[in-house]
C-alpha cells in the first residue's frame, strides 16, 4: 500500500517557515512527485492556511485552537495524531528543528513508527543522513508500515512551482487534551542571525585569517553581494573574532547558499557538515592540501590577505 504523506508546517513570525517549502521538495521526491498533505497548527491561521494552499498547491488541514498559539509538544502532537488517519501507513515529515526533534519523538512512540532524524538525501529509496560529526553516511531504509522523519534545513531546495492550482484547506477545530505543561513563551536564541539563514552568498572565515583584524576583509568583500552574510568557523568564534550567531557547522548554522565562500577554513568535518549544500564552493587557502578542497568546486591556494584585496579591487573594477 502506498504511503499517504504529511508534512508539519513550522511557522516563522507569522509566516510559513523556509523548512516548511523545503519539506515539500522533500515528499515530493520521495513520493515521485506527487504533492503531500501540509497539517498546519496555531490559532488565527486562516490566513496563512490560504497562503500555503495558494504558493503551494498542497491539501492543507489547519488545526486550530487558542492551546496552539505557541509551541507545546503534548498539545501540538495531541492535535497532530487527531489529524492522522488511523491504521494507515505514513510518512510524518518535520523540519529538524527545535519543533522538529522535540515532537518526532513523541509522534514515533504514539504511531508504533520508525524514528529517523537529521535526514539530509535519498538514495535509491533510502533515507540519509550523517553520522559522527559528519564522518560518515549511512542509508536507512525504515522496517515499520508508518516513519517519522526530520530533514535537515538546506538538504533540499525551497518547494515554488511556477503556476501551483491551489489546494483543498480544512479547518479543523483542535480538543484541549489535559497537559502537564503549558509553554508561557518563546524567546529567540542570542546566537541566532537569520540572515545567516537567509543570505544567497555566506563569505565565511576561518582560523586561517590570521587576526581579528583582518576580519574587516571578510565583511567587505560580503558586503559586494546583494543577500550576503558574514558566516565563520568554530575557531574564529571562540577566538572572540565573531559572535557565535555567525557559527556555521554541527554546533553552529546548518545553511545551503547560492555561493558559499570559504576563507581561511581547514575543512574540519564539523565545519564542512554545515555548508555542503552550498551550490558553489569556493576555498581560498594557502595550504596547497587543505581538506575544504575536497568539497569546493573552485580552489585557490593563496594568501588571503593578499589575495582577497586583489579580488575586491577587480569586481569593483568590474562594476563600476
Amino acid at each position: 500500500m502506498e504511503k499517504k504523506i504529511f508534512i508539519i508546517s513550522e511557522t516563522d513570525q507569522g509566516n510559513s517557515s523556509q523548512e516548511t517549502f523545503e519539506l515539500i521538495s522533500f515528499a515530493r521526491e520521495l513520493s515521485c512527485g506527487q504533492l503531500p498533505t501540509i497539517i498546519l497548527l496555531g490559532s488565527g491561521i486562516e490566513a496563512q492556511a490560504k497562503d500555503l494552499s495558494e504558493k503551494t498547491g498542497c491539501d492543507t488541514v489547519a488545526v486550530m485552537g487558542n492551546h496552539l498559539g505557541l509551541f507545546n509538544t503534548q498539545a501540538y502532537a495531541h492535535a497532530i495524531m487527531d489529524i492522522l488517519p488511523p491504521k494507515t501507513p505514513l510518512w510524518v515529515c518535520l523540519p529538524h528543528t527545535s519543533m522538529g526533534y522535540d515532537l518526532a519523538p513523541l509522534l514515533a512512540v504514539s504511531l508504533n513508527a520508525a524514528c529517523i532524524t537529521a535526514v539530509d538525501g535519498i538514495h535509491s529509496g533510502a533515507l540519509s543522513r550523517s553520522i559522527y560529526s559528519g564522518r560518515f553516511i549511512v542509508d536507512i531504509i525504515p522496517q515499520t508500515p508508518t516513519v517519522v522523519v526530520t530533514v535537515l534545513s538546506g538538504a533540499f531546495e525551497s518547494f515554488a512551482p511556477e503556476i501551483p492550482l491551489p489546494g483543498s484547506i480544512r479547518m479543523v477545530q483542535a480538543s484541549l487534551p489535559a497537559l502537564t505543561s503549558k509553554t508561557l513563551g518563546i524567546q529567540e536564541p542570542m546566537h541566532r542571525d537569520s540572515t545567516l539563514k537567509d543570505a544567497e552568498v555566506i563569505v565565511s572565515a576561518g582560523r586561517g585569517v590570521g587576526k581579528k583584524e583582518n576580519m574587516d576583509l571578510i565583511k567587505e568583500l560580503a558586503a559586494l553581494f546583494p543577500k550576503s552574510a558574514v558566516g565563520a568557523s568554530r575557531q574564529v568564534c571562540d577566538s572572540g573574532w565573531l559572535e557565535y550567531r555567525h557559527q556555521v557547522g554541527t554546533t553552529g548554522q546548518t545553511v545551503a547558499p547560492k555561493l558559499y565562500i570559504a576563507c581561511g577554513i581547514s575543512g574540519a568535518i564539523q565545519h564542512v557538515s554545515g555548508m555542503k549544500k552550498a551550490q558553489t564552493i569556493i576555498a581560498i587557502n594557502i595550504d596547497p592540501n587543505a581538506a575544504i578542497f575536497h568539497v569546493a568546486h573552485i580552489c585557490i591556494v593563496e594568501d588571503l590577505v593578499s589575495f582577497i584585496p586583489i579580488l575586491i579591487e577587480e569586481m569593483n573594477n568590474c562594476s563600476s
